[in-house]
């Protein structure tokens, strides 16, 4: 938006102790002058550092998105204590507004290097207590706008709250941009991808959970599940994982997760098998094992019963086999990693969902997504399963036939085995 820049400069002029006077607006004026006639990279490096020092970046997320993230995460208050649920948003809390505050400094570079700008000039500043309000007046070629900052003085520093020009908040433009994703409620990484203007959305690289922990996000998929052990760990630090092992649960682990899978139909992922079931067959009722499993739960059908897709690293089964069990509503299954060519090793995975939805569902997917499964098991073949599951994202199109979906496996971690013998038996 026009003048986004202006919440930044008037930064600059906001005195910690509530006064102004005429030494530092000359000040004000030359540094504002400087930094419009800086080269581009001083001038985003100059952007970036005064969205971080001198916005209100918490106060400016809150006013834009509102109760966003509560709404998009509610599915998930029933299920988590209170604690594990306030930690949750939280962990989204700080990334939306880490991602936010990126955007704004994006942003105000690109209207610094504007050939229309040319001052800024400081009408009236007022202070009362911990708030403040300042009017300006915006300096173009051809004419000027009004300014209206809400200043809050935040750890002895006066930061900008909120600011109007010409009458119309910064924050109601930013709200209308992504008004239609918050409308549907897509999942916070969809608007965390938008706001970062990113061809991808990363919907799960298991760092809201600690180290050692059961993953924050997924929990049993069936109810009768709910009594059994939950075989799936976090783990790792710089990057993380998730930990499968079974021996005889087979529990389906899953996450609510809503995207436009028409927006973005292309789905990677990495994940490692360290074990392999016994004999796993997908097509058999007695052999149904697989040593890593990953499904998508488009939407639901008249009756109810969900739209899904697996995709399996299978024992038996040889790379490319489509099919599904003899049974009603069992999900069409894909293989995309066979046998042990790939054992003990992180596999990068690309898949068109858009394409398998087509032909196996029939027509396109629904525009909202409802969420993932994870399965390991091994309770068929009465053997053992165990892998790992890292960095799950969804593509748009452009990205996929551009060439710029590439392999981020690498530099994924060696499994620690630290839970290996946790609950097996």
């Amino acid at each position: 938006m026009r003048l986004l820049s202006t919440v930044l400069l008037l930064a600059l002029a906001s005195p910690s102790d509530g006064w102004a006077d005429a030494a530092w607006a000359t000040a004000t004026v030359a540094r504002l002058n400087a930094l419009l006639e800086a080269p581009n990279r001083e001038r985003a490096d100059g952007a970036d550092r005064l969205v971080r020092e001198h916005l209100a970046v918490d106060e400016f997320t809150a006013t834009t998105f509102g109760d966003y993230l509560e709404k998009s995460l509610d599915a998930y208050r029933d299920l988590l204590s209170d604690l594990r649920f306030a930690h949750l948003v939280e962990h989204y809390r700080s990334r939306l507004v880490r991602a936010y505050q990126h955007r704004l400094s994006a942003d105000l570079a690109v209207q610094l290097a504007s050939p229309d700008w040319r001052g800024l000039r400081l009408d009236s500043l007022e202070v009362n207590g911990q708030r403040g309000r300042a009017q300006l007046r915006a300096l173009l070629a051809t004419r000027s706008l009004g300014v209206e900052a809400d200043l809050i003085l935040a750890d002895g520093t006066w930061k900008i709250a909120e600011l109007k020009i010409d009458g119309r908040p910064v924050s109601s433009h930013y709200r209308r941009r992504y008004q239609s994703l918050i409308d549907r409620e897509h999942s916070p990484p969809v608007l965390e991808a938008q706001l970062a203007e990113r061809e991808y959305v990363v919907l799960e690289d298991f760092t809201a959970t600690w180290d050692g922990s059961q993953p924050m996000e997924w929990g049993p998929w069936k109810k009768q599940d709910r009594h059994k052990p939950v075989l799936y760990r976090v783990e790792g630090r710089s990057r993380r994982y998730m930990a499968a092992r079974d021996s005889s649960h087979s529990v389906i682990v899953g996450k609510f997760i809503q995207w436009n899978p028409r927006q973005y139909p292309i789905m990677t992922w990495c994940w490692r098998a360290a074990a392999l079931p016994l004999g796993g067959n997908e097509f058999l009722d007695d052999a149904n094992d697989s040593a890593a499993g990953l499904y998508v739960i488009f939407s639901k059908n008249w009756l109810g019963v969900p739209k899904q897709l697996k995709y399996v690293w299978s024992t038996t089964l040889l790379e490319g086999t489509v099919g599904r069990r003899d049974k009603i509503f069992r999900p069409w299954f894909f293989v995309v990693e066979s046998g042990a060519t790939n054992l003990d090793k992180w596999t990068f995975e690309v898949v068109d969902l858009e394409k398998h939805h087509r032909e196996k569902l029939g027509g396109r997917p629904a525009k909202r997504t409802i969420g993932l499964g994870l399965l390991t098991d091994a309770n068929s073949t009465r053997s053992y399963a165990e892998a790992y599951y890292a960095d799950l994202r969804v593509w748009t199109r452009e990205a996929f036939d551009g060439g710029r979906v590439v392999n981020y496996c690498g530099g994924l971690p060696t499994p620690n085995g630290a839970y290996a013998e946790e609950n097996l038996q």
